[in-house]
């Protein structure tokens, strides 16, 4: 089957993100910029899997990190092991993008090997409001676009290209430090792709509106998390289905003597979801270790070793 045009909504959205990027483009003091770098790298940020809500914070401008993040999961559940590698690019202060690719490697640990091959890719963009709703609340909005390619496993993808653009509002706490309750509505718009695929049990199967709320609550080298919603494709998908979701999860910051005194960050993540729908209960646990590296500051430090 044929894929469909971009939808509309898609169209518009990212447009608009691209030309708010030269905005609000301003240097920080040092002294600020260093205080922000070490409150950036010590914050919960989005871990695919585990904890899948955009929080209102933009990569710092100029910051490039390169991100990997095994499904440890795959190994007890799948023939195979998804290894998604990705970049994070902060444009200004209030602008980040990212783009993702998900290969697929046999681990040789079951029968059925699919092979090795690229199973997705993935875009996002999001826009940090500066004023908007301050001083009091945070608030973001971004698209995310997920596109299945190749021939991957059938119980690798749905078969369908997702855009889903998004909304977050958060507030911190003024009395429990560390916690970040947000709410979230977003769009699921799905589109049949060119890929084969499968749904799972009580996936939506067109296109949904969701809407999310939780918390987090970094204590580090610890973070909590519980995302929570109701899903709906009543209103803009072709049928009629309901589904509720709870997804509480952990990250530990590891210690770098576990990490082999790697510059990165290292994260080991598990999360376990319960979605009721049409098909009844599903349980879904997974389990990942997620490492990012700046590439400007070890590219930045390789040039400065090699000038002295």
């Amino acid at each position: 089957m044929n894929s469909r045009p971009l939808p509309l909504v898609a169209r518009l959205f990212l447009p608009a993100l691209l030309a708010l990027a030269p905005l609000g483009a301003q240097e920080s003091p040092p002294t600020v910029a260093r205080e922000a770098t070490a409150a950036d790298d010590q914050a919960m940020h989005k871990i695919a899997g585990i904890f899948d809500t955009d929080l209102p914070k933009t990569e710092r401008k100029g910051s490039l990190r390169f991100i990997i993040h095994p499904h440890l999961g795959d190994f007890t559940n799948r023939s195979y092991v998804r290894v998604p590698l990705g970049l994070r690019w902060g444009v200004n202060d209030h602008v980040e993008f990212t783009a993702t690719v998900e290969p697929y490697l046999a681990h040789g640990l079951k029968s059925g090997s699919p092979g090795n091959g690229i199973g997705d890719v993935q875009f996002g963009a999001k826009y940090a409001f500066h004023e908007w709703l301050k001083p009091d609340y945070d608030a973001s909005t971004g698209l995310n676009v997920r596109l299945p390619v190749g021939s991957p496993p059938l119980d690798l993808t749905d078969g369908y290209n997702h855009y889903s653009p998004y909304l977050v509002i958060s507030r911190k706490s003024p009395r429990l430090a560390g916690l970040t309750w947000f709410v979230s509505p977003s769009l699921d718009i799905m589109r049949k792709s060119f890929v084969n695929g499968t749904f799972r049990k009580d996936d939506p199967h067109s296109s949904s509106l969701i809407f999310g709320t939780g918390f987090v609550l970094d204590r580090y080298p610890y973070h909590y998390t519980l995302e929570a919603g109701y899903q709906t494709t009543s209103l803009i998908g072709k049928d009629n289905e309901q589904f509720v979701f709870v997804k509480p999860g952990f990250a530990w910051d590891l210690p770098r003597r576990l990490t082999f005194n790697s510059r990165g960050r290292w994260l080991f993540g598990f999360s376990i979801k319960f979605t009721e729908g049409p098909d009844g209960l599903r349980v879904d646990t997974g389990g990942k270790i997620r490492g990012e590296f700046s590439l400007r500051r070890m590219f930045g430090g390789q040039a400065a070793k090699e000038t002295k």
